[in-house]
């Protein structure tokens, strides 16, 4: 229920605003597929902010910082596999969960967001041995596009304490707000890059016995076959 209040809210000031709206006439979008499992891919939608060497194309994966935590962090290649976990009805009610699978027994490591202590409008991610924040799922399979909500997104190259400050580069979600000129304000941090999440389809193998994990309600989800190949340029907005 994470993004519930804001999209009311931009929707509101949307139809409040004496603006045409813009009309995309023959849309055209790239074809999706349909799997229980997938990776998530970073898109980074402002290629000026990309980092150098660039994380486009980076799939997301843990970052071990103690018994069962971890922060979400990137990889070149080899990230984790994940999974929507819900009915239909969370699913609508935006109170589905995404999860990846890890430890020994299998254990349910959810992507959880957590409120930064120092900026109001920031969250970190983690992918703890825990549910997952309800709300951090992907978009409605009916949209054109798939992306894990709640947006944005952002990588931030961040010291960690557990490495003795080595920095890593880290997924946080910065939450958008209003500013009393009503314009919307996305609160990227200075020198992070703001990102989608795109979901790839992966193979959801089956749990050995003795797994904590279950996937009696991992749901079907768009996804797209290979996310390096898409030239996001050529679709309609």
């Amino acid at each position: 229920m994470l993004t519930s209040t804001f999209i009311v809210s931009l929707i509101g000031l949307a139809a409040a605003s004496p603006v045409k709206p813009h009309i995309v006439t023959n849309p055209s979008y790239p074809s999706r597929s349909t799997s229980k499992g997938f990776k998530l891919v970073v898109n980074v939608t402002d290629p000026s902010l990309d980092f150098d060497p660039p994380i486009q194309n980076f799939e997301l994966t843990g970052i071990h910082t103690g018994a069962g935590l971890a922060l979400l962090g990137i990889s070149e290649k080899n990230g984790r596999i994940f999974y929507q976990n819900g009915t239909k009805e969370e699913r609508q009610n935006s109170e589905a969960t995404v999860i990846s699978d890890g430890g020994t027994p299998l254990t349910p490591n959810g992507i959880g967001l957590v409120a930064d202590k120092e900026n109001k409008n920031l969250y970190g991610a983690t992918l703890n041995f825990e549910a997952g924040t309800a709300g951090v799922q992907l978009n409605q399979p009916e949209d054109p596009y798939t992306y894990l909500l709640p947006e944005t997104f952002v990588a931030c190259n961040k010291s960690i304490e557990y490495y003795r400050g080595k920095k890593f580069v880290v997924i946080e979600q910065a939450r958008i707000t209003i500013d009393k000129n009503d314009k919307i304000q996305r609160n990227i941090p200075k020198g992070c890059a703001p990102i989608r999440l795109v979901p790839q389809c992966a193979e959801l193998e089956s749990l050995p016995k003795g797994s904590y994990s279950s996937h009696k309600y991992a749901l079907d989800s768009k996804c797209y076959e290979d996310v390096s190949k898409i030239q996001w340029s050529k679709y309609s907005p």
